[in-house]
């Protein structure tokens, strides 16, 4: 590979590292892992009979209101809030250097053909979305900092604002569809979508997932979803500009403000019932959309302060310690999710359990995936220094090859 012609340019070493920052992102993992199990496992593509078939539907629903309270949303807006952090570290280290936007542009352009590559795999990838929304967020770095708090939530409600303009333009003349499933198509019944993805012809089972993927960003038009990521980029940029993550998280009053106020509105989202993906066709569906975001990013805050505060009292605890190495190499093990998921359910390739298994049977796969990735991601920094999936990331993105041993010093 030929050098960078900017020697300036250097990447962070792993020494200079923010510990907590990594222990968030790996916690920011857990909840995604289990957010999507809901897709990998088929569970959001069969048919609400289908689910009732298998059984054990009582503890089903009650896990299943659990996840929509606690989890949906909530962790892919701390892994959001914790990208904007990065990029706030590298400007603020970059500022005065010419070459930092050139770099930066390219290291964009790979995480997007890493994510287009593995959203033909996975409808549900992330990454084209976030190497989307940074290449924006560089070029609107000369933000004043004072104004990145004001901005960042302003694009994170801008949703709410839209969804009164497409109610009062096109949205209620739109048919409904009726909720035979969690995720309903308007093209392909339930049965359907769950038969392609069951499929050991790989042709239908990507022909099946480029579906879901066209879809997947077509809901982003009624979510606001590039609008909210971009804002959450921003707030995690003035969080750490405040000292958020190292010093106010750690303050009750905080900790208390947030979670009870992003318990109060979440609880009174879903009483309502509503989806945020959908087009809204009344006030009902507007005023679901504003309490969803306001309890969104609250529960997502509170949670930063409940794991501050642990990690304050308790910085020796070993858990803490594998969650650092997990968000260490956040991007290998999110990939990994995919890869050990469809190994699983998947019958193309895999053991087939896609579309047969319960809610809770589910869980108790992610719990074994996660294990899986917590043991490999702590082994794995005993010898190296990056994950792999980020150490190739480096190379290719400063066009030179990294050491990645860790070296032993000599006694």
């Amino acid at each position: 590979m030929a050098e960078i012609v900017n020697p300036a340019l250097q990447p962070v070493k792993a020494k200079d590292r923010i510990v907590f920052l990594d222990i968030l992102r790996g916690f920011a993992l857990l909840g995604i892992l289990f957010a999507n199990l809901l897709t990998w496992s088929g569970l959001k593509y069969l048919h609400i009979g289908d689910i009732v078939h298998l059984g054990n539907i009582d503890i089903d629903r009650s896990i299943y209101n659990n996840l929509k309270f606690f989890v949906d949303t909530k962790f892919y807006t701390l892994f959001s809030i914790l990208f904007g952090v990065g990029f706030f570290l590298q400007i603020s280290k970059n500022r005065e250097n010419p070459g930092f936007p050139r770099l930066y542009l390219w290291r964009m352009i790979l995480l997007l053909i890493l994510g287009v590559i593995h959203s033909i795999i996975w409808s549900g990838d992330i990454l084209s979305l976030y190497a989307l929304m940074g290449m924006v967020l560089l070029a609107l770095r000369n933000i004043p900092v004072q104004k990145t708090l004001y901005v960042g939530l302003s694009l994170f409600f801008l949703p709410v604002l839209l969804s009164i303009i497409y109610m009062y333009s096109f949205a209620k003349a739109l048919p409904e569809l009726p909720k035979t499933a969690l995720l309903v198509y308007p093209d392909m019944t339930p049965q359907q979508v769950t038969a392609g993805f069951q499929s050991t012809d790989p042709w239908v089972v990507l022909q099946t997932n480029l579906h879901s993927l066209k879809y997947r960003w077509l809901s982003f038009i009624p979510d606001g979803r590039p609008f909210k990521v971009l804002g959450l980029f921003f707030v995690g940029g003035y969080l750490y500009s405040i000292q958020f993550f190292t010093v106010h998280a750690k303050k009750w009053k905080l900790l208390v403000l947030f979670l009870s106020v992003g318990a109060v509105f979440s609880l009174a989202s879903l009483k309502i019932e509503g989806n945020v993906a959908s087009y809204s066709r009344n006030w009902t569906d507007v005023l679901d959309k504003l309490l969803h975001e306001i309890g969104q990013i609250s529960l997502t805050l509170s949670y930063i302060c409940i794991l501050a505060k642990l990690v304050d009292a308790f910085p020796k605890f070993i858990f803490f310690t594998w969650l650092k190495n997990y968000g260490r190499m956040s991007l290998t093990s999110y990939l990994g999710h995919t890869v050990l998921s469809i190994l699983i359910f998947y019958p193309v390739v895999g053991l087939g359990y896609f579309g047969n298994l319960t809610l809770e049977n589910t869980y108790y796969v992610a719990l074994m995936i996660l294990v899986i990735q917590l043991l490999f991601s702590n082994i794995w920094f005993m010898f190296f220094s990056f994950g792999p999936v980020e150490w190739l990331w480096r190379c290719a993105t400063f066009r030179k090859w990294f050491p990645l041993r860790i070296k032993r010093v000599e006694v």
